[in-house]
């Protein structure tokens, strides 16, 4: 009985040196082969951020806007994100969200709407390393220096501006 289990012993080892000789030959890389291209888009440390109305990107001119703002970062590999000003439409309640966008990294922040666009105006000079971009239908006093009013005459209108503003943006 005492060589039956030595016989047993050795057969075991020898299937699984042979397991472990097949996976390493296996897994063993070949020369000439590419590696398989990497997927994944490797973002700037930029944040560009919209201020949407209450209705979200169900607003044509959010949707559009959010649209270019996806298009430059294709193109210049910033980060992007939107937040719609629950609540009232009224740029006192607009005001806290625009706020959240400035102080949670963004570095330029695309408001649309009225009272988004109010709300900016008001409280841009309290955030002033963040440019801020208005979108409006009819061209409007801005609060000035970190502020830019794009005037869009049609919802298609704000992706072209939005993409080609950012885009300036990130260069410089």
């Amino acid at each position: 009985m005492r060589r039956y289990g030595r016989g047993m012993l050795w057969g075991g080892v020898a299937v699984l040196l042979a397991v472990v000789v097949a996976g390493v030959v296996a897994l063993w890389p070949e020369d000439g082969k590419d590696p398989l291209p990497v997927r994944a888009r490797e973002y700037k440390p930029t944040q560009v951020c919209l201020l949407t109305p209450a209705g979200g990107l169900a607003d044509a001119q959010s949707a559009q806007a959010w649209a270019g703002l996806q298009d430059a970062s294709a193109k210049t590999h910033v980060q992007v994100r939107y937040l719609a000003a629950a609540g009232e439409d009224t740029p006192g309640n607009a005001a806290p969200y625009l706020a959240s966008l400035a102080v949670g990294g963004c570095q330029a922040v695309v408001v649309a709407g009225d009272t988004g666009v109010q709300a900016a105006v008001q409280s841009a000079h309290s955030f002033p390393k963040v440019q801020f971009l208005l979108l409006q239908a009819q061209a409007t006093a801005s609060a000035g220096g970190n502020t830019k009013g794009l005037t869009v005459s049609s919802p298609a209108e704000a992706r072209t501006q939005v993409a080609s503003e950012v885009e300036q943006l990130t260069k410089s």
